[in-house]
């Protein structure tokens, strides 16, 4: 019989074990024949390969190959692909398929020898577990099969199957196929040995995708749910990956042949495939980071690969198109440094570069010798790995804060720095900070990122340290080093900062975020560390300082870890994540987050809401105010919250009380840090004082204004524009102080205003108590005010408009100072002049009033300040109709004046005037005709 020299293969399961090899043989090629046509007798020749079975040591399974063509018996599976056959062996059923779904064995490995490990290969989409690895040569060899059983011998190859044909209307997604694969494996590595056995990878096109997804599932599944896939990413040694398309693939082809088929569900795997695609693009980022330490050998095609083109007379699609670039090297790297990634050309297009007909083969021989040598390195090392494992700690969160089960609102932030960790280009290290006032909530974001971190990578170490200070942060590294049982942690000698600086670098321990809490000081982190500083206080020795690297220098930059900083200052923030784009700015909460927050604290019913709405916004939606608010009222019976908020607007002696309680405390809060408003924002100033005595300073004059809309030309004091940004700058960094949006007309061209919460203007305040320098910086806004009011006239209203509301403020200031006395006197003159002029007569008396009592004390009568004083209270008077009060006054006014100035002094002819004015109001006409006609 002249049988052809290669024909389709052929999958028999359900044989039985027990037989032996020759038997099993000699029954199928009978059992077989039997079914066979005396023509197809004579054409076919029947090739049985015995095989164990992946699944099951009771059963063996038979590759036969049917030269000659598949026998009439078989043909419903040429018909359909995915149809099997069922056969009658004795008392045993046996099933014939041709779509090799599932792990096919490919060999039997070499008897009496240890297997060094198991290759499994990954077909691509439409592909086919056997012949996509198939030469096209005269005889068909299956090179996985044909070659390795001889050149790898010692491990148990398989290839998988699944059913990604473009065909059939299923509906599986990158996920499905991924369940798919992973439920096999737990199948196929299901003993304690079998998952510790090293693991190679072949795959080709999607196959990879499948492969990545799988593998980046498996590191998020805890050994307790499923050991087996939990031990697939340490068994993991090495994979060839054959022109993986890890960036999307050009589907223009694919598109053309469901274009007939509106609504077909193969177009949503096309739509996750395609190029650009964004889940492709976030679980690339995943995978890179993943097989970092393992061995990656990617082959690329050179070739272009034809088009599909359907052909009328068989029906089918064929590549008979014009040629095109599949895939490029772009896609088809994982783009890892070369000492991570070997990356080989294939003269081949992108179906060839897997398919070899001789040993000689370009890619065969590459794709040997990675493998042989994968099987010399790969026992110890993944031996190793499991070891390291079983000894070592696992991964844990050490947030020494419980989580808070009614965290509210903030999505928005969490979602800011998800995303800013996700935009950085892996491998790079990636890092984010939150910015903002002390007690706007940036520690419990961080707390609650932290634990959310943790649940969606189970296998993630979290780690907490508390950066205020060296002492502090030296003290969070040792913590961690005895979590994660460092030797050589209790050493006396030992630097423990870098033993763990060293540690987090070291990629094999697993992917980790670290939380800095409080790195409000940028000289810890930029200032030369102390080694050894414990240690050294042990022995009673004092601490050896030296010249060494900086405490920042001890936050890893690697890449299997992750940062998130908190900070009340904007530059050790940007210094520590490497620039304001990865800053984020925390707020203080809006009305219904806010709102949310104080019911969780209090209760807060129908009745008591409107009450509630007015705290938050006597409280700026500060969390910590609010949070301590609620205590306050928790532990006070009598206190509901409008009582709470009569309380609070009483005073400003009350304000600063209830801000200031500190009886409750927040178990969220680090033991370290004050619970009390004021004192966590007057830590800021201290901090600000030490470092930025002129930004202290100008914070202490700034809160003796109105808080909003500060003009910043009352805040220059002596200094230039330059001096002036640096004192300023800090203030802004803490979020003390914030520039405000102001209309260009209200203010002089350019100028900007600035503002502060009410609460932080109160803390000041009280800071500046507490530091006898009350009287210094009201005097100080007297001097500046004085010289700064105009005096009313219309085109100095838009002036008056913005300085009014700081005018007021200062007046309210009492002073033993005569200089300061003088200065106040001025401003309530001046601003009384404004209000006559905005017919503000009430207030325009009572300002004025203080105006003349306080120049004629300081001055006395006669002075001409004086007198300018009460001829503007004179006028006012006037204007209120209080005309017999006006006209004394103006009397009196006149004749200091005619006894001062002289009775042809401008000023005492204005004094005759306005009293003409007031006598002809009151109908005394002959008096007032008279007293015009003097004046004139």
């Amino acid at each position: 019989m002249a049988a052809a020299e290669k024909g389709p293969v052929l999958r028999i399961t359900g044989l039985a074990a027990s037989q032996p090899d020759e038997e099993l043989t000699a029954s199928l090629k009978a059992a077989i024949s039997d079914k066979l046509t005396n023509e197809e007798n004579s054409k076919i020749d029947i090739r049985v390969g015995i095989v164990p079975s992946c699944y099951n040591n009771e059963e063996k399974v038979a590759l036969v190959e049917c030269r000659g063509g598949l026998p009439a018996f078989l043909s419903k599976l040429t018909a359909d692909p995915l149809a099997e056959r069922q056969m009658e062996i004795g008392d045993t059923d046996i099933n014939f398929d041709q779509h090799f779904f599932g792990f096919t064995q490919l060999y039997m490995p070499t008897p009496d020898a240890p297997v060094v490990a198991d290759v499994i290969a990954i077909t691509g989409l439409d592909g086919h577990a056997y012949g996509s690895w198939r030469g096209k040569g005269d005889f068909g060899r299956m090179w996985l099969r044909d070659f390795l059983c001889k050149d790898l011998p010692c491990c148990r190859t398989m290839i998988y199957g699944y059913n990604s044909k473009l065909s059939s209307h299923g509906v599986d997604t990158i996920m499905d196929y991924g369940r798919g694969l992973l439920e096999e494996l737990k199948k196929v590595r299901g003993t304690e040995e079998l998952r510790r056995r090293p693991l190679f990878f072949v795959a080709h096109s999607f196959g990879g995708i499948i492969l990545a997804h799988c593998l980046v599932k498996a590191v998020q599944t805890m050994e307790d749910d499923h050991p087996t896939i939990a031990c697939l990413h340490k068994a993991t040694y090495g994979m060839l990956l054959f022109g993986i398309p890890h960036r999307g693939l050009v589907v223009d082809d694919i598109q053309n042949m469901l274009a007939g088929e509106d609504g077909h569900p193969r177009r949503g795997l096309l739509e996750e495939i395609r190029q650009k695609s964004d889940l492709l693009a976030s679980q690339l980022d995943d995978f890179r980071n993943l097989v970092r330490d393992r061995k990656v050998v990617s082959f690329y095609e050179t070739e272009q690969t034809r088009q599909l083109q359907f052909d009328s007379e068989s029906k089918r699609w064929a590549r008979t198109g014009d040629f095109v670039t599949a895939l490029d090297s772009d896609s088809a790297l994982l783009q890892l440094p070369d000492s991570m990634e070997e990356k080989i050309p294939l003269d081949a297009d992108h179906s060839m570069m897997v398919k070899y007909d001789s040993k000689n083969a370009q890619g065969y021989s590459s794709a040997r010798d990675k493998l042989k040598q994968f099987a010399r390195d790969a026992p110890g090392v993944v031996a190793y790995r499991f070891a390291r494992a079983q000894n070592r700690p696992k991964p844990c969160n050490t947030v020494p804060f419980p989580r808070d089960g009614a965290f509210v609102g903030r999505e928005d932030v969490l979602t800011k720095i998800t995303d800013i960790h996700k935009a950085s280009t892996l491998p790079s290290h990636s890092r984010v900070a939150l910015v903002g006032l002390g007690g706007v909530g940036k520690s419990q974001v961080a707390i609650e990122y932290a634990y959310r971190a943790s649940k969606v990578a189970q296998h993630l170490w979290v780690f907490w340290v508390h950066a205020s200070n060296a002492a502090r942060f030296e003290q969070a590294y040792r913590e961690i080093a005895a979590r994660i049982e460092l030797p050589g942690r209790d050493d006396p000698k030992t630097d423990i900062l870098r033993l763990v600086h060293n540690w987090l670098c070291d990629e094999r321990n697993g992917r980790w975020l670290m939380i800095v809490d409080n790195a409000d000081d940028d000289r810890v982190f930029a200032s030369p560390g102390a080694t050894n500083v414990s240690g050294a206080a042990a022995q009673g020795l004092e601490p050896a300082w030296e010249a060494a690297a900086p405490l920042a220098s001890f936050l890893p930059q690697a890449a299997n870890g992750w940062m998130l900083v908190t900070s009340r200052d904007l530059i050790p923030a940007m210094n520590l994540v490497g620039g304001k784009d990865k800053v984020i700015k925390v707020e203080p909460m809006g009305e219904r987050d806010a709102l949310t927050l104080l019911k969780s604290k209090t209760h807060v019913d129908e009745s008591s809401k409107g009450d509630a709405r007015e705290l938050i916004e006597t409280l700026e939606g500060i969390p910590l105010a609010i949070t301590q608010a609620a205590a306050y009222i928790a532990v006070n019976e009598q206190i509901d919250i409008a009582a709470y908020l009569k309380l609070f607007r009483d005073s400003e002696e009350n304000q600063a009380h209830l801000l200031n309680q500190e009886d409750v405390r927040d178990l969220r809060r680090d033991a370290s840090v004050s619970s009390a408003v004021i004192t966590t924002w007057q830590l800021s100033f201290d901090q600000i004082r030490k470092t930025r005595p002129e930004a202290a300073d100008l914070l202490s004059l700034m809160t003796m204004f109105d808080r909003q809309g500060i003009p910043e030309h009352l805040l220059y004091e002596g200094r230039n524009e330059l001096q002036f940004t640096e004192a300023v700058g800090p203030l802004q960094r803490f979020s003390l102080v914030k520039a405000q949006a102001r209309e260009q007309s209200e203010t002089r061209l350019g100028e900007q205003l600035f503002e502060m919460h009410s609460s932080v203007q109160l803390a000041t305040k009280e800071w500046v108590k507490l530091h006898d320098q009350v009287d210094r910086w009201q005097s100080a806004a007297l001097k500046i005010m004085a010289a700064a009011f105009p005096n009313g006239r219309h085109e100095t209203w838009a002036a008056c408009r913005t300085l009014f509301p700081h005018s007021t403020k200062v007046l309210g200031y009492s002073t033993k100072d005569d200089k300061a006395r003088l200065d106040r006197a001025t401003i309530a003159n001046n601003t009384a002049q404004y209000l006559i002029l905005m017919g503000q007569y009430a207030k325009a008396e009572r300002i004025g009033r203080s105006a003349v009592a306080t120049r004629e004390k300081v001055l006395g009568r006669e002075h001409p300040s004086t007198l300018t004083s009460m001829s503007n209270l004179a006028l006012v008077l006037g204007c209120q109709g209080k005309y017999e009060e006006a006209e004394a006054m103006n009397r009196q006014t006149l004749a200091l004046k005619e006894t001062v100035l002289g009775c042809e002094h401008p000023e005492t002819l204005t004094s005759m005037s306005n009293l003409a004015a007031v006598l002809e109001s009151q109908g005394k006409y002959e008096e007032a005709e008279a007293m015009n006609r003097q004046t004139l």
